[in-house]
């Protein structure tokens, strides 16, 4: 049998606690380990982590919350492929919570959370040329989770986590040009300054132009991908209708 979660269990008895569990598998979702559409099975994951299916239940039904896990009654659970309309949605929601959040975090001005949005800029422009989606994705996260820190709310950090969860986890699917990954940065570079110079406005206005890109080449990507998936959804559903005409009842 397949394991799910090959070489990513680690450490004591705390990774398979319902929030160590969800941490592990919401990792590896976001790290491209399990894609769109595949089955989570309770029993499965339980056995692999050697804990009751109580704590991968809990688990499960917290990523569902953040929209990384679909759960139907009577179903197995799978991981959440996102749709065309959510990602317009998605990145509608933040264009206004991260402008709001860089608003903030130059008003709130707070000198250690603020070094760790430049730390975090700084390793997304060490990265290499030859960097993985995954890893441009982390970083790109780092980045704005670290400003979201910075704003001084705990509430608007938690609400942007599970925003930017949804985010990442198609962000993996897809590499930065090398063009575009310095036009990133530059991006990133000029927010953080509006924000360390106490400049909310131009903060707020910067991290909404940026949103605003990052949405089209987001849409961009996903319209390829569905693009690219027609032929095998067509003949999927060829197969299906064979499968249904052969289950009809013949009317005599």
């Amino acid at each position: 049998m397949e394991e799910l979660l090959r070489g990513m269990i680690s450490g004591p008895m705390a990774v398979r606690t319902s929030e160590g569990i969800a941490h592990t598998i919401r990792k590896a979702i976001l790290g491209g380990a399990l894609p769109p559409g595949k089955p989570l099975p309770e029993r499965q994951l339980a056995a692999e982590l050697n804990v009751s299916r109580t704590p991968v239940r809990e688990a499960l039904f917290t990523l569902q919350g953040e929209g990384l896990v679909d759960l139907e009654p009577g179903r197995c659970a799978r991981v959440r492929a996102v749709l065309l309309s959510e990602i317009e949605q998605i990145y509608a929601l933040r264009r206004v919570l991260e402008s709001f959040s860089s608003r903030c975090a130059a008003e709130h001005q707070d000198p250690v959370r603020l070094s760790r949005v430049e730390d975090a800029l700084a390793v997304q422009r060490r990265l290499g040329s030859s960097e993985s989606a995954t890893e441009q994705a982390k970083a790109d996260l780092a980045f704005h989770e670290a400003i979201a820190a910075a704003a001084g709310s705990r509430l608007l950090l938690t609400v942007m986590r599970q925003v930017l969860a949804v985010t990442v986890a198609h962000r993996s699917g897809y590499r930065y040009s090398s063009a575009h990954a310095k036009r990133v940065h530059a991006q990133h570079g000029a927010i953080l300054n509006a924000i360390k110079t106490g400049d909310a406005g131009r903060a707020d206005t910067l991290m909404a132009e940026h949103i605003s890109e990052s949405s089209l080449l987001a849409l961009k990507h996903l319209n390829r991908a569905a693009i690219a998936a027609e032929p095998a959804n067509a003949e999927l559903n060829v197969r299906r209708a064979k499968v249904r005409s052969r289950r009809r009842p013949v009317l005599r």
